[in-house]
């Protein structure tokens, strides 16, 4: 009983940082039309600025995630008001290729500052809290937990941010139909550049409580945002609470398959179940069927 319990905290633990990428990225998608394929880089290239701040400079940890944050959302806005906007008006497929331009050039440029070394990056919180259960025990680390409650705290801030919030049904306005909400006065522009914003400090966010178990490299989100993108498929594109029940939902699996089955195995087996949900039900477990004019 114990070790399932481990194996489902560990799983959470997984799916909560999954979850919270593929929030970002279908935050961006549902907004502004296109995925966001540097994504992941851009949130390393922000965690490499709180590793700079705090090394480097000697800033606090607190202030230097603080940083990272504010830089992630400002490099996000930045990107898609200096570069997604200015092709926009020609096609999706450009402003896509745009995001592996940019992928391309966060990797170069890390590669080029800071190398290829691995950097440690301390945990928010130390310490590590053993629960008995029966003649089992569970081993909990604090930053574990800590994952657990931002993870849930940032997704109960952006449910009732998007649903109670001016800004919130601006944002969902646009997701729904741009020249609808360009009709009713919604500035689309502004709308756009905070979704890449807000969208970008979730993958900061995911680098910052990730980097003390994977260390601070430049392919370190490489393997996040593919589990991210495979959750938003997983649990529909076009739905945030389905990115967040797919990327929880692959965390878990991944775990049980990795512990039970194949640690090796564990990515190709849970892509394969994947592959029979979208088989069922092309939309994902919560997205909305596309309908076309005949």
């Amino acid at each position: 009983m114990t070790t399932f319990l481990q194996q489902l905290i560990l799983g959470l633990r997984e799916g909560s940082l999954i979850a919270l990428v593929a929030l970002g990225i279908v935050m961006i998608f549902k907004t502004t039309g296109v995925v966001n394929f540097a994504y992941g880089y851009m949130g390393m290239f922000s965690i490499y600025i709180a590793y700079t701040f705090l090394n480097t400079v000697g800033a606090p940890l607190w202030l230097s995630v603080t940083i990272c944050i504010i830089f992630a959302f400002t490099l996000g806005a930045s990107a898609e008001r200096g570069l997604l906007r200015q092709v926009r008006h020609l096609s999706k497929g450009a402003m896509l290729i745009l995001t592996l331009g940019m992928l391309m050039i966060f990797e170069g440029l890390a590669l080029q500052i800071w190398k290829q070394d691995y950097r440690s990056f301390p945990n928010l919180v130390s310490g590590v809290r053993i629960i008995t259960i029966g003649t089992g025990r569970l081993v909990i680390r604090n930053q574990d937990i800590l994952i657990l409650i931002v993870a849930a705290a940032i997704m109960a801030g952006l449910f009732i941010y998007f649903r109670y919030t001016k800004t919130g049904l601006a944002i969902r306005a646009t997701a729904q139909n741009e020249d609808a909400a360009k009709l009713m006065g919604i500035k689309v522009g502004v709308i756009f550049a905070l979704s890449w914003g807000v969208g970008v400090s979730l993958g900061a966010i995911s680098a910052v409580l990730a980097a003390p178990r994977t260390f601070i490299h430049p392919y370190m989100m490489l393997p996040l945002q593919i589990r991210g993108l495979t959750g938003a498929v997983l649990g529909g594109f076009d739905s945030l609470p389905g990115a967040v029940v797919g990327g929880i939902l692959l965390g878990v699996i991944e775990q049980f398959m990795g512990a039970y089955i194949s640690e090796e195995l564990k990515m190709a087996l849970s892509l394969l179940i994947i592959l029979v949900v979208l088989l069922v039900k092309p939309s994902g477990l919560m997205g909305s069927k596309a309908i076309e004019r005949v």
